[in-house]
């Protein structure tokens, strides 16, 4: 997974540029399906931003039918992020 550094002078706000950034990954393989993409901690730490902006940008992956996540688990590649020749 490669660090993207968040622009902030960006109109798109951080939270989309962290799930811009994980859904590439997703459609490049790099994070196969059911398994874990990082969790919130590392992307914390990897984006240098604050817990709410990743707790944003997971709920916006969810909601878009990417990702997935079990209780005290992490969260997961859902199928919806599978390339188009699976």
């Amino acid at each position: 997974m490669a660090v993207t550094k968040i622009d902030h002078k960006s109109p798109t706000p951080p939270y989309r540029q962290i799930a811009a950034d994980i859904i590439r990954d997703i459609e490049a393989g790099e994070i196969e399906v059911d398994r874990p993409i990082p969790s919130q901690p590392a992307l914390v730490e990897r984006y240098g931003v604050a817990l709410g902006t990743v707790r944003n940008a997971i709920a916006y992956l969810v909601e878009q039918g990417y990702v997935y996540t079990v209780p005290k688990r992490g969260t997961y590649v859902s199928k919806r992020g599978q390339t188009a020749g699976e």
